[in-house]
């Protein structure tokens, strides 16, 4: 009885994260622009970031700069971690083959993220610094 019980409490908890992480994917869906980016602690000057965006379609994202794409690839949430957690693997460009473990933070059309892009120890807080890549993105209406 107790292990039947064990494997229900499981599958309540696994279809609840499944549930929050489907309510994070549509908060992202659409464009998002960049309002600031680092890598390492260095800010990307204001002119890199003016065509620079990034848009998420389901499970998969595409970054671009202007029309050429810089990378895509696939993201798995976790919104029932404090903070959210971002699991996202690059299929094409940048980082091809690695999983980048990351940290989101969404309220209303503004998301931070903090990502170690070698996938070596996922980021605790948005500041960034050296080995980590960071920003802030604004949703296009």
């Amino acid at each position: 009885m107790r292990t039947m019980l064990a494997v229900l409490v499981g599958l309540l908890f696994a279809a609840e994260r499944l549930e929050a992480a489907d309510k994070e994917q549509d908060k992202l869906q659409g464009t998002w622009s960049f309002v600031s980016h680092e890598t390492d602690g260095n800010a990307s000057a204001a002119a890199d970031l003016e065509n620079q965006t990034i848009t998420f379609a389901g499970d998969k994202f595409t970054a671009k700069r202007g029309d050429e794409v810089i990378q895509e690839g696939t993201q798995k949430l976790d919104a029932t971690k404090t903070p959210h957690t971002v699991d996202a693997t690059p299929t094409e460009g940048d980082g091809k083959g690695t999983t980048m473990l990351g940290i989101y933070e969404l309220a209303g059309d503004t998301m931070k993220f903090c990502f170690d892009p070698a996938g070596k120890k996922r980021p605790t807080d948005f500041k960034g610094g050296p080995g980590l890549m960071n920003g802030v993105l604004k949703k296009k209406k």
